[in-house]
């Protein structure tokens, strides 16, 4: 009971900390030292004996260091890599000539009014290979805003549609997606394709028609209370970019290798690192081609290492204070304590489900994501597996962790849509709300069908 307790008033710390606005990675952080100090009071072992440096504040330390030896060498080294290759993608303009290739089409759509569903499907298109949410807000907005804007759509329903483009795409270029994969144990293509896809794609189809009816809605409502919202368009980036199209095709380029050697030619194992690798070595050469200079094509390799290092600033130590969390939660014994209590609970697996996702919607809105959080949880799971199924409990809180950062007011995406729109966060939030709430129920339903 003394485990709980101290369980508990550790938990109520970080929830008191995260509502004063502290860093939600730092708070999970030191929340799991502390529980290791308190181990090591109650003298509970942090390291089996043949692993113990024989002195328990320094087990500590050592715990801690393996937490950053495993991360930076397994699955975390993957989205650094991924990072890098966004990086060097955005750099050479490739991601941008992407973004724009695929929303000019809409200017050309006879019924204006299937712009919104056809643009949420495209910018979740675009969400499997630009699967940061920020990275692909600040694209969309400076070249499809434009576009859609100049068609007849109000401001309001597009910057709606563009925060919750890269969100629940089944994309195995996503961090969360490999994290999870490799938590629980299975392939990222395997995780995404076979499992992932079979609940994000009903539920985005389902979303476009929701956005459909609910922008309209909106704009009926906010024209009929007088609300007005003068536009100013956003002028594209595009055409400074000066690239051949096709290299709309590179950032791409992972995920199709990714699709032809694992779903394809399913006998065939192909890694995201080698797959990763062999895209940056094509698109590198792709620069020295168009450049016609190997010096000047080579000049834009630095930004690739830059970028994996923002990988490892931004989602990798979210990833190692998640990791080390989760210790702090292992040594104490309060997962074994869980599991336990739990196997005895009628009805289990829903429980559970409800569970995580409540904590990922609550902490998202305060934080911004849900994401940090989801880290953390996804570790813990396995320790249910003999009496839950996994991707019930794993893939709704994704689903919910994503969507929270569409209506939280202090999440990145919606900070900067509004501000890129110069209106309110909230006016943003009240266009996402709704279908926002109706993917995570469907989320969670469908996977307490479906597995």
């Amino acid at each position: 009971m003394i485990i709980v307790l101290i369980t508990l008033l550790v938990l109520m710390i970080a929830g008191y900390l995260i509502k004063k606005k502290v860093e939600i990675k730092w708070v999970m952080f030191f929340s799991g030292i502390l529980l290791m100090i308190c181990a090591i009071f109650l003298h509970i072992p942090l390291l089996t004996e043949e692993k113990s440096s024989g002195v328990p504040f320094f087990d500590l330390f050592k715990l801690i260091g393996e937490v950053f030896t495993k991360q930076l060498t397994g699955a975390s080294f993957i989205l650094m890599l991924l990072f890098g290759y966004t990086a060097f993608m955005r750099e050479i303009g490739a991601n941008q000539m992407t973004v724009y290739l695929f929303s000019r089409p809409l200017s050309r759509l006879k019924y204006k009014a299937l712009l919104i569903p056809f643009f949420y499907l495209i910018g979740n298109v675009l969400g499997l290979m630009i699967p940061s949410a920020s990275s692909l807000s600040v694209l969309l907005m400076t070249t499809a805003y434009p576009i859609l804007v100049s068609a007849g759509v109000s401001p309001l329903s597009v910057g709606a549609v563009i925060a919750m483009a890269a969100t629940i795409a089944p994309t195995p270029l996503g961090a969360d997606n490999i994290l999870a994969a490799d938590a629980l144990s299975m392939d990222v293509g395997t995780y995404v394709f076979d499992y992932h896809a079979k609940v994000s794609l009903p539920v985005i189809l389902i979303l476009a028609v929701i956005h459909f009816f609910w922008q309209r809605f909106c704009d009926k409502r906010e024209q009929a209370s007088g609300f007005s919202f003068k536009s100013e368009i956003i002028e594209s980036g595009v055409g400074a970019t000066c690239v051949p199209r096709f290299y709309a095709i590179l950032p791409m380029l992972p995920l199709i290798i990714l699709i032809i050697f694992n779903v394809i030619l399913k006998k065939v194992n192909v890694g995201m690192v080698e797959v990763t690798l062999c895209s940056f070595v094509l698109a590198i050469l792709c620069e020295v081609i168009r450049k016609r200079s190997i010096q000047h094509g080579f000049e834009s390799i630095q930004c690739f290492f830059d970028g994996m290092g923002v990988g490892l600033t931004t989602v990798v130590i979210q990833v190692i204070a998640a990791m080390t969390f989760v210790e702090g939660l292992k040594v104490i014994g309060v997962i074994d304590f869980l599991t336990g209590e739990i196997h005895q609970l009628a009805g289990a697996s829903f429980i559970l489900m409800l569970f995580f996702c409540l904590l990922a919607l609550g902490i998202g809105l305060l934080s911004g994501s849900g994401l940090a959080l989801f880290y953390a949880c996804v570790e813990l799971m396995p320790s249910f597996a003999p009496f839950v199924n996994l991707l019930m409990l794993a893939i709704p809180m994704q689903f919910v962790s994503h969507l929270v950062k569409s209506i939280s007011p202090v999440s990145p995406t919606v900070i900067i849509i509004s501000s890129m729109l110069k209106v309110a966060p909230y006016r943003l939030v009240k266009r996402t709300i709704v279908p926002s709430i109706i993917g995570m129920i469907l989320s969670m339903l469908l996977s307490y069908l479906l597995f």
